[in-house]
């Protein structure tokens, strides 16, 4: 048997190696040379350089292979489109296909936007759920982020500010000492609201003494005072909340809570510093309003009376607040 003859014995051993998924590929280049010339392209090159073909013919199959993988092209990462051609399981055509960008543009496939519905959950908040096809969507969820503590920062505010009027009216302490007083009795709810909004992580105490310095020139409060770091810390807080109202998720530094603190107008008339408040929080459910539209994807928000039944309700159904 001649060496030609035993060859040709040998390509049909190794048939099955050219039928594997490695050899089923198609594209490019490649899907016009048969599998067959580029074996023998490989065991010719081997035999010019003086090898015997039988042991060149498993190193000729591996160079084969090396040979094919770099003459297909790559497919790429697949995205999602929309085929509009696809049939679905209830028989309907149109639908959501994964492809890769030479597949999308071949077949001529829309890159698939999501679209994305915003809903309100049990507690009052909002949040968005994505579904795909052609359309595109009209918020995101760092925006509802917004719109969610946009509302909730509203809401203490004008929780905390409706109970500082209410008592400031009431007081019968005249000049500063009405307005300590009605902080005082707010001092729960401050801090609580500071803690849910992250005071710890917002503030940057930059070392400037601005609070102190309102502390004791606007409220002429001694530092010595038993009181003194109590109505600090209120007076800090509702600062704080008046912040987070006007840069929703952003970060404060000492001088931008002074600021605001400043802006509580603190007056040796009890009736002209509530009125200052009015107007404090006048202007703040204002820019809420607009800002809440346009995080929520054109959502309305309700007023604080509205809001506080929202509240009212939610806990009689959730009082642990579980979301349910």
């Amino acid at each position: 048997m001649s060496i030609l003859d035993a060859l040709n014995r040998r390509y049909k051993q190794v048939q099955g190696l050219l039928n594997t998924p490695m050899n089923q590929q198609s594209g490019g280049l490649l899907g016009n040379i048969p599998q067959s010339a580029l074996l023998g392209s490989a065991i010719f090159g081997q035999g010019v350089q003086g090898k015997d073909p039988f042991s060149a013919l498993l190193p000729a199959v591996a160079q084969t292979a090396q040979i094919q993988k770099l003459m297909t092209p790559k497919v790429g990462a697949l995205k999602q489109a929309y085929d509009p051609n696809k049939i679905n399981e209830d028989g309907s055509k149109g639908g959501v296909v994964y492809a890769s960008d030479t597949e999308i543009r071949a077949k001529g496939l829309t890159p698939a936007l999501p679209t994305e519905t915003i809903a309100q959950t049990p507690g009052g908040g909002l949040t968005v759920s994505k579904s795909y096809g052609g359309g595109t969507g009209t918020a995101n969820q760092k925006n509802l982020d917004l719109a969610n503590e946009i509302k909730s920062t509203n809401f203490e505010l004008n929780n905390v500010g409706n109970t500082l009027l209410t008592n400031l009216r009431k007081s019968k302490i005249g000049g500063v000492g009405a307005t300590i007083s009605a902080l005082d009795s707010v001092g729960s709810q401050l801090n609580q609201a500071a803690q849910v909004f992250g005071f710890g992580k917002s503030f940057n105490d930059t070392g400037s003494g601005a609070i102190d310095s309102v502390l004791t020139k606007d409220f002429k409060l001694d530092r010595e005072a038993v009181n003194y770091e109590k109505v600090k810390s209120n007076v800090v807080n509702m600062a704080f909340l008046m912040a987070k109202a006007d840069e929703p998720g952003g970060r404060f530094s000492d001088k931008d809570i002074a600021l605001r603190m400043r802006e509580l107008g603190i007056s040796q008339n009890p009736e002209k510093t509530a009125q200052v408040i009015e107007g404090v929080l006048e202007l703040r459910n204002r820019n809420a309003k607009n800002k809440y539209k346009l995080y929520s994807g054109g959502l309305e928000l309700e007023s604080f009376p509205e809001l506080e039944q929202q509240k009212k309700e939610f806990e009689a159904i959730d009082p642990l607040g579980l979301g349910l």
